[in-house]
């Protein structure tokens, strides 16, 4: 089995260059201006060359490198890529796998393409031109999925590096120890025990790893053995339906923005694929003005028609803060359910205790003009800021 990875290092730098190719070979800063305290995301080499490292605040790294460019990242282009290059990758092998820790980064299995290929070294060509050169595309290809990964970073900018079986071991006995899917924690602690590259990792007897790093310290060691079973496995197809608006006009008030949204949703809702059915994730993606953009995922406990859907939308954007003008607006609406309908409660199963409630509330709003009762809605319960978990709405039955 041969398994080809095509990496793309620093890959929302990268997609900033194809609008901005003269930017190419400068210093580069990927950060989000509108963060509260401003850091630096990524890097690209002649940035890191002065200095600058990811996590360090911007007013640093610009004084450290003044003539470095500062660039907001821009999901939506970004996404554009990541969509025309799978798509390219699925001409070639049904078998591709992306990265899902790592934006730019696929693997593509080569079994059974000998027919369209004479080697594997062409098959790499053939994928890395598939990319445009501007994003610095470079493949590597081996025996199992990490040790592709592996020749892939080390390798130049287009160009393929090829790892015999025989030498599998060998090579990534030299690799650096950040390769290994570990979290940040435990290769910080391999850093302070003096263990910088994999060989040095994988002297280490697997029962002490076991003892001291748990199942993921040894499944690592596996990886950098060569030994561990990693086959391509493809993400699963599902239904996607997208809907887009270019406005006549930017958009900054947030009422405006709710009714384009709720025409795009009604919109996605007639289609074919998606009538008669429910949703329970959507994805909302705004062009910006001089070339920005901005990226919102939401997924809900329950799936939701296009009535519930728009509500719950607004709920969750009540309070949100446009980071500028808007041109375009789009929405990707996934994780459809079959259900066409729900089950309520029949009235009089209802708890009767909201009829003497309802009475109450409405002889509060005579008398102080508004419901002063609130009920506690479950908003993000997977979100670990507490305070995203669950919001204050007005009960006002």
């Amino acid at each position: 089995m041969s398994v080809a990875c095509l990496h793309i290092p620093h890959f929302g730098l990268r997609v900033a260059t194809l609008t901005q190719p003269h930017l190419d070979g400068h210093p580069l800063i990927l950060s989000d201006p509108h963060h509260g305290r401003p850091s630096v995301l990524d890097a690209t080499p002649e940035a890191r060359q002065k200095g600058i490292r990811i996590d360090l605040s911007l007013r640093e790294a610009t004084a450290l490198c003044p003539s470095a460019m500062v660039l907001a990242p821009d999901p939506v282009a970004e996404h554009e890529q990541i969509r025309v290059i799978a798509a390219a990758l699925d001409a070639i092998s049904p078998l591709v796998e992306p990265d899902a820790g790592d934006a730019g980064t696929w693997y593509i299995d080569l079994t059974g393409l000998g027919r369209h290929f004479t080697s594997t070294r062409e098959a790499g060509e053939c994928i890395l031109r598939l990319v445009n050169p501007v994003l610095r595309p470079r493949v590597g290809v081996a025996i199992g999925k990490f040790a592709a990964r592996a020749a892939a970073g080390r390798g130049a900018p287009g160009t393929v590096s090829l790892i015999p079986p025989a030498r599998t071991r060998d090579f990534l006995a030299s690799a650096p120890i950040s390769l290994l899917p570990l979290d940040a924690g435990t290769l910080h602690e391999l850093h302070l025990m003096g263990i910088e590259t994999l060989g040095q990792y994988v002297a280490i007897p697997r029962a002490k790893i076991g003892a001291r790093f748990g199942p993921a310290g040894q499944q690592a060691r596996d990886l950098a053995t060569g030994d561990a079973h990693d086959p391509v496995t493809p993400s699963p197809r599902t239904l996607t339906v997208t809907e887009q608006m270019e406005l006549p006009a930017p958009v900054t008030h947030h009422d405006v923005l709710m009714f384009v949204l709720k025409q795009l949703v009604y919109r996605a809702f007639r289609s074919p694929d998606l009538r008669y059915r429910q949703a329970r994730e959507i994805t909302i993606r705004a062009g910006l003005e001089h070339g920005r953009s901005w990226e919102r995922g939401m997924v809900f406990k329950d799936a939701y028609g296009p009535d519930r859907l728009v509500r719950a939308i607004g709920l969750r954007m009540q309070h949100l803060e446009l980071p500028g003008a808007i041109e375009t607006l789009a929405v990707e609406i996934h994780g459809i359910d079959e259900t066409t309908a729900r089950q309520v409660m029949l009235p009089a199963l209802r708890p009767r205790h909201l009829a003497p409630l309802s009475h109450a509330v409405s002889m509060l709003k005579q008398r102080y003009g508004l419901s002063p009762l609130f009920r506690i809605m479950e908003v993000e319960p997977w979100s670990r800021i507490p305070e995203r978990r669950h919001a204050l709405v007005s009960f006002d039955p």
